[in-house]
């Protein structure tokens, strides 16, 4: 169950996110609302440009789900794989680049097709019920407790953030999750779902920016190969905040009160795992403010000595009157990451702050959080976990 805990922690955004679309029983309509309902419409969805709304999300749903079978069977037989025998570093590094150059083109056409539909009425929404969906995720032939609840929404409730593996005891998924959870997906939910494959896109594209060589010096055998590929990341990434500010919008001016997912303060039948107040829909909107400029690049982060607290481990990459700025790093990155350890090799990331490019108030924001006294689950923690569902 190695693999199942890495993709607990790595992929809770892009599964999630290919989850919260499914649908209710009609003729020729998808039918997401069981296992045998699922594989019947994953077989017969095609992409075409005469798909309804439900097809388009039911098109995205079966992509990702796929995409997450195949990375755990690509994991987990590799590992047997390599199970008491030599395999060259070369011979895994081509074989994890053809992987993640699938799972690219597989998120590229499912953030596209995300970026098409337009949920109008309820009835272009579909109904999602998770914890109902079976698959052998790691190829073997049989369905663990882990692969059988893999799909779940955990329970909803207000506690502090934990990160466990999961667990082989059915008990465990009774008590911990939501398995009769039932959400109706809508605009709100395609932003949500939009905004993740944004950020998970962009990720791939980073780690494909890059290539392993065979017999070079030890800090050498990462290298930048495709440069593009981090200006392609960069423009995901922005894509992907401005989107979340987009959907933290949307989801304020909702009315309605139907199996929601991702709820605003005013509605209660929601199945999202943790509940979100007013305060939160607040901080939120003003970690956007700092967050899309300073990724845009309109302003820069001081990253100088007197820093402190959680971004202290990056104090003096820049001097006093300059500040970090992201689009400079994605425009020029460095050739070789594992030899661009030390802080001084970021500096070259680092301009002037000016009246063109102000300094973000992105540290003060993060600070004003941190560690509050008396709290044995601080402000911060409170909302990272919150944050690491919605986006």
């Amino acid at each position: 169950m190695r693999l199942a805990a890495f993709l607990r922690s790595s992929f809770p955004v892009a599964v999630l996110s290919s989850c919260l679309l499914a649908g209710p029983a009609a003729a020729a309509q998808p039918d997401l609302t069981n296992t045998a309902a699922f594989d019947r419409t994953c077989t017969a969805v095609k992409r075409s440009v005469r798909m309804t709304v439900q097809e388009q999300q039911a098109f995205v749903i079966c992509k990702d789900v796929a995409l997450v079978q195949r990375i755990w069977t690509f994991i987990e037989q590799g590992s047997r794989d390599m199970s008491g025998r030599h395999i060259p570093h070369a011979e895994i590094a081509l074989a994890v680049r053809a992987e993640l150059t699938h799972a690219r083109d597989q998120l590229r056409q499912s953030r596209q097709m995300l970026e098409k539909i337009r949920i109008r009425s309820q009835a272009d929404g579909l109904l999602l019920m998770p914890a109902t969906w079976v698959r052998d995720l790691d190829g073997d032939g049989e369905i663990s407790h882990a692969e059988r609840y893999f799909f779940a929404i955990p329970s909803r409730r207000d506690s502090p953030l934990t990160v466990q593996p999961p667990s082989n005891d059915r008990d465990y998924y009774e008590r911990e999750y939501n398995l009769k959870a039932a959400v109706r997906t809508d605009q709100s939910d395609i932003l949500w779902s939009l905004s993740y494959h944004y950020f998970a896109e962009a990720l791939v594209e980073m780690a494909l920016s890059y290539q392993y060589r065979d017999g070079a010096k030890a800090d050498q055998a990462i290298f930048l190969a495709h440069p593009e590929g981090m200006r392609r990341a960069h423009q995901l990434l922005v894509r992907g905040i401005e989107t979340s500010e987009r959907m933290r919008l949307s989801v304020l001016a909702e009315r309605d009160d139907d199996l929601e997912w991702l709820a605003n303060p005013r509605q209660v039948n929601t199945a999202f795992p943790v509940p979100l107040d007013d305060d939160d829909f607040r901080v939120w909107g003003e970690l956007m403010r700092h967050l899309v400029p300073l990724v845009r690049g309109r302003t820069v982060l001081p990253l100088g000595e007197k820093m402190s607290g959680s971004l202290a481990v990056v104090a003096r990459v820049c001097p006093e009157g300059q500040g970090f700025s992201v689009p400079a790093l994605f425009a020029d990155p460095p050739m070789y990451p594992l030899a661009s350890l030390k802080r001084e090799a970021w500096s070259k990331y680092c301009r002037k702050i000016d009246a063109s490019h102000p300094a973000s108030g992105l540290n003060a924001f993060v600070q004003s959080y941190a560690d509050k006294p008396g709290q044995t689950d601080s402000a911060a923690m409170r909302y990272l976990r919150r944050f690491l569902w919605v986006n």
